[in-house]
């Protein structure tokens, strides 16, 4: 994992690592078609081909996967998923598009997902229509939003993804809290070394609530305090967090990493901004996007034009 990933790369890295249980989570009729034992192969190249233009360094997260069913009519399907964080008008009229054009080359059965990571209560689209002069079209979707989910049913859920899907939810009600960001932050992190999960499966789900729940650097290192002291009066966990994190024996290496994730944090945000500004997006589902003030991008723009 790099030393700051940005959202979109954090969630395509999760469904990548977790893809079988993302899979049961949020397609469980579909899941119970597929065959996992022939493996499953994620397109992003292909699905490069067919992108906008336009969007080409903006949807990084949009995951496009070929997997195998056990019965024999249809040999392969594909899985299209778009993971949204801002706004975007056209979403719908985009979602179409692809379909059609993944259809266009590959003429499989697709399965179509959006999952809606932003904060806007009103924003959920799921379909696209279109109509002119008797000539009709509907195209519905798989829609998710993060927003909309109870924090007491995820808890109860057994699937590791719906760690995953309440980090996200912590990462939206603690927006602009850090001290609620830390509590939660913490919170999941013992949720964590509590489930029946593989030592792959803490790892991967770690990374990602590490990643999308960041704090400012006091936090983050106090943060790391209270890992050691969690797992520091139960050797069993000691060594299996150790031989994960490197966490207690590598307390040097592991203040190295943080402190260096920490500082490259900023920098980060600013690179992104910077790219999404020359694509002409919006300076609102910019501070969407990163997190960033008005007051910031706007100096980025003013630099940018000179």
């Amino acid at each position: 994992m790099m030393d700051r990933e940005t959202p979109d790369l954090l969630w395509k890295e999760i469904i990548e690592d977790l893809f079988e249980d993302f899979v049961e989570f949020f397609m469980p009729k579909l899941y119970q078609e597929i065959d996992f034992s022939q493996g499953y192969e994620f397109l992003d190249n292909e699905l490069a081909n067919i992108m906008d233009k336009t969007l080409e360094g903006k949807k990084m997260a949009d995951r496009l996967v070929k997997v195998y069913l056990k019965d024999g009519r249809e040999n392969w399907i594909l899985i299209h998923l778009e993971v949204q964080g801002y706004y975007e008008a056209e979403f719908s009229a985009r979602m179409f598009k692809y379909f059609y054009r993944i259809y266009d080359k590959y003429d499989k059965k697709i399965v179509a997902l959006a999952i809606f990571t932003e904060g806007r209560k009103d924003y959920k689209p799921s379909s696209f229509d279109y109509e002119f002069h008797g000539t009709k079209l509907n195209y519905e979707y798989n829609s998710y939003k993060i927003l909309e989910q109870e924090e007491v049913e995820l808890l109860k859920a057994e699937n590791p993804f719906a760690m995953v899907i309440l980090a996200g939810l912590y990462t939206l009600k603690s927006k602009g809290k850090n001290s609620l960001r830390y509590s939660f932050k913490q919170k999941l992190f013992r949720l964590l070394l509590d489930r029946d999960y593989s030592k792959r499966k803490i790892k991967n789900i770690f990374e990602f609530l590490d990643g999308i729940l960041f704090l400012p650097n006091d936090l983050e290192l106090r943060f790391r305090d209270d890992i050691k002291e969690t797992i520091g009066g139960d050797e069993v966990m000691s060594k299996e967090l150790t031989n994960l994190y490197q966490v207690g024996k590598s307390e040097g290496k592991l203040e190295g990493k943080l402190e260096g994730r920490v500082e490259g944090k900023l920098e980060g945000k600013l690179e992104i901004a910077k790219k999404l500004l020359e694509k002409k997006m919006d300076i609102n589902d910019i501070m969407e996007v990163t997190e960033l003030s008005e007051e910031q991008i706007k100096l980025i723009k003013e630099r940018t034009q000179h």
